[in-house]
């Protein structure tokens, strides 16, 4: 529990939650998470049902040179199963299974990203999810400056990361050998 408690507080510290009166969502950034920062972004609502409360979304690049992937945080049950990601008025069908291991604490892992729901993300001024026990406004993320975050991803994940190979290679070239 403590190490749980200890992710819960990293989150929570970092996602910045509205003051009185009507909330306006924050834009997309890098994850706020430890080491996270350079291969996930994330968005995330505004509007907790109360205080202390959070729900982000993250896109992040698991594997270099493979499709980038999705991940849900919410205080509270995690969002599993079959469930509906709408952007704008655009749904994409989206499983979120209970038993696929997630990388980032305190999130799970969607099944995959469907077809189009990045281009509608980056294009698209608000998400929500439907099909889990969040109800509207709390389950809804604003896309303000999502498409220069998932972008920024997205390069990320096509460039492979230099493995030991191209490391040797680079410092034999320095010092002469080839």
């Amino acid at each position: 529990h403590e190490m749980k408690l200890m992710a819960l507080s990293l989150v929570v510290g970092c996602v910045c939650f509205p003051s009185m009166g009507h909330a306006q969502a924050g834009p997309w950034t890098s994850a706020k998470l430890p080491g996270e920062q350079n291969r996930a972004v994330q968005g995330c609502a505004n509007d907790p049902q109360k205080a202390g409360d959070w729900l982000c979304i993250f896109v992040r690049c698991d594997q270099p040179g493979s499709p980038v992937s999705l991940y849900f945080s919410v205080m509270g049950p995690d969002i599993q199963g079959n469930i509906e990601l709408v952007v704008d008025e655009e749904a994409f069908a989206v499983s979120v299974p209970g038993t696929l291991k997630s990388a980032l604490p305190l999130s799970t892992r969607a099944g995959g990203v469907p077809n189009g729901l990045l281009d509608a993300m980056k294009a698209g001024r608000t998400l929500s999810i439907q099909g889990s026990y969040l109800q509207p406004p709390h389950n809804q993320i604003s896309l303000e400056n999502s498409r220069k975050a998932i972008e920024s991803v997205e390069r990320a994940c096509m460039r492979p990361y230099p493995g030991p190979a191209a490391f040797w290679r680079r410092i034999s070239r320095s010092v002469g050998f080839y």
